[in-house]
């Protein structure tokens, strides 16, 4: 019994440490679109979307 306990909470922290990292990986990507977009309007360059 101890030994399914260990598991599932191996398991647990795993999946939230997975979950972590990609709310992180997300947060970079937003952060590297926008400052992408102030330095591409900033040296004059016309984003047109859509």
């Amino acid at each position: 019994m101890t030994v399914d306990k260990e598991w599932w909470r191996t398991v647990r922290f795993a999946i939230a440490e997975e979950r972590r990292t990609a709310r992180l990986i997300a947060v970079l990507i937003v952060v590297g679109v926008v400052v992408g977009a102030l330095i591409m309007m900033g040296n004059g360059c016309t984003v047109t979307v859509g």
